[in-house]
């Protein structure tokens, strides 16, 4: 058994323990949408190279055991327990994170912290596999905080070691977004000199990538670039096809202006008025599910505000209501308007530097607690994690 926990020498300078920095943090995260960030593939004109078979390696190296995870939370309600499950397998995280704040919320009515704080750390694990990694720190920083307050000390060890990984997947997709924006470069320069050999594989594995890390505009400059090189070798109807794929991504993210030039260029002899009306009405139909989409964003973030109104004078039931309320309307959404708004490819690589010294000190707070109480299956698994970060 563990005594008194002097708790001090486990906090990283930079670790968020407070509730009011904590309210801060989440008010931010739900003003701002959320950015994604992003992964690797092929040089343009060559195969997938060691260095970035690498930076495959992360997202294998930490599965995520969703039978285990729930298990620990010891669900009373079977019913409950048996739908989180099935929606995590599903990887539809987004309503599986609204199933499992009621779970929180009923934590936090009965003052249970403990199971409050493992539930918490769950869903930021969630929101490391859902890419939402702005949500994943509010989680895994609330969950620090709380199994701090309670001197759950393999608890505290769990959160740091969860946080590095959080890191270590930021640092992974910035890789990985920089990586498809260099092939993007290779491949435009070797449709300008005129080498479009292997150009057309190597376009469409970035497309792939940039689709996989949810970097829409990526992937549709990508559809513009294969329709320039379709143009290149006089095949006018897959240009025309590349350049329809770009538009329904731009329209999906609301920006017409975008479609418009796109559609405005299509070579009316290679469709008739009929395929240009249907064309027409889909471009409409998917800037219609744009604008819904942004307005559950601002319904969801007037929730949110209300959960910190209600939070902050102390009627903790309804605020989690207001809590889960939010994630069921972000929910209803699609991934495409959770991701439409991201830093350039240049900021989020510059940004996941830190993240790398960040990973490191959490897993190092992490290994220390997991060395000191003997733990040592967990800190294997810490010291292999470390060696991912680069």
């Amino acid at each position: 058994m563990v005594g008194i926990v002097n708790f001090k020498r486990y906090i990283p300078d930079h670790a968020v323990t407070t509730v009011p920095v904590l309210a801060v943090m989440v008010a931010v995260h739900f003003f701002l949408l959320r950015d994604g960030p992003v992964e690797p593939g092929k040089e343009a004109t060559q195969t997938v190279s060691s260095y970035n078979q690498f930076w495959q390696a992360p997202a294998q190296h930490s599965a995520f055991d969703i039978d285990g995870e729930i298990s620990r939370l010891e669900l009373a309600d079977t019913r409950r327990d048996r739908q989180i499950r099935d929606l995590l397998h599903q990887q539809k995280y987004g309503q599986a994170r609204t199933r499992l704040l009621e779970v929180a919320a009923d934590a936090a009515a009965r003052d249970d912290q403990r199971k409050l704080g493992d539930t918490l750390m769950l869903l930021g694990e969630v929101a490391i596999n859902q890419q939402e990694l702005s949500a994943a720190e509010i989680y895994l920083q609330e969950a620090l905080y709380l199994t701090m307050s309670q001197d759950n000390v393999l608890g505290t060890a769990r959160t740091y070691q969860l946080l590095g990984q959080f890191n270590i997947r930021a640092r992974e997709l910035a890789r990985r977004a920089a990586n498809t924006y260099d092939q993007l470069w290779q491949a435009r320069n070797s449709i300008a000199r005129g080498y479009y050999r292997g150009v057309d594989e190597n376009l469409h594995v970035v497309i792939d990538e940039n689709l996989r890390i949810r970097r829409y505009g990526a992937a549709a400059d990508a559809w513009e670039a294969l329709a320039s090189l379709h143009d290149k070798q006089y095949d006018g109807y897959q240009a025309q096809q590349a350049r329809l794929e770009a538009a329904r991504l731009y329209a999906a993210t609301g920006q017409m202006t975008h479609v418009h030039r796109l559609l405005d260029g299509l070579d009316r002899s290679l469709v008739s008025a009929a395929d240009v009306a249907d064309i027409e009405r889909e471009m409409s139909v998917l800037f219609a599910q744009h604008e819904k989409d942004v307005i559950r964003a601002s319904q969801a973030r007037d929730y949110q505000m209300m959960y910190h109104h209600y939070l902050r004078i102390g009627e903790v039931e309804q605020a989690w209501k207001f809590r889960i309320k939010s994630s069921e309307t972000l929910a209803g959404g699609s991934d495409r308007a959770m991701f439409q708004r991201q830093a350039d490819v240049i900021a989020v690589l510059y940004n996941s530097n830190y993240a790398m010294d960040r990973a490191r000190k959490y897993l190092d707070q992490a290994g220390s607690i997991y060395q000191d109480n003997g733990v040592r299956e967990m800190l294997k698994e810490t010291r292999d994690m470390e060696s991912l970060i680069y």
